[in-house]
């Protein structure tokens, strides 16, 4: 994946991310900037989408630690984001800033990553899930910060999401 103009095309990606985490559990259109040409080197590792590797060109960087899904967790992928970002892998979920996962069935319960703590919340495993199906209908409702009301979670997330979604909020005051 290479950008005709990476400052501003980096720039886009990340307005977006702030986007989708200021307004969460709403769809949010991403449209990861297209290679530039059909060389080998513009050629992304199986099983890495366009949008998972634009997030990772915008937000990581040699300071970045990053856990790789099974799905992700190929030689090529390691070697793409150790050039292209810098950014240091970790074998455990726990210890990554940024989780890439590129599809539902290859999450790995909540509690498995980084939770932070009551004074930096903050300091959590942000988890980029590739491959989004996106349903019409959901039984999960989001509330909170920056959804007025509730609304649908138009997201297919694994049956024990919700589960586990609760226990980790229960972590906190």
């Amino acid at each position: 994946l290479s950008w005709t103009d990476p400052v501003r095309q980096a720039q886009q990606v990340f307005r977006t991310a702030l986007t989708a985490l200021a307004r969460p559990a709403r769809k949010h259109v991403f449209a990861p900037c297209p290679p530039t040409s059909a060389s080998a080197a513009d050629k992304l590792p199986f099983g890495l989408s366009p949008e998972l590797a634009a997030l990772a060109l915008s937000l990581c960087d040699n300071e970045t630690t990053v856990w790789l899904a099974s799905g992700l967790d190929t030689e090529e992928v390691r070697i793409w984001f150790r050039f292209h970002c810098s950014t240091v892998l970790v074998d455990e979920p726990g210890k990554a800033r940024f989780a890439f996962v590129p599809r539902v069935e290859d999450l790995p319960e909540l509690h498995c990553f980084c939770q932070g703590d009551a004074e930096y919340p903050d300091r959590s495993t942000t988890i980029f899930l590739g491959c989004a199906e996106i349903t019409e209908s959901s039984d999960i409702r989001a509330t909170g910060p920056g959804i007025k009301g509730s609304c649908p979670f138009v997201c297919r997330m694994p049956e024990s999401f919700v589960g586990q979604w609760q226990a980790n909020h229960d972590q906190f005051p």
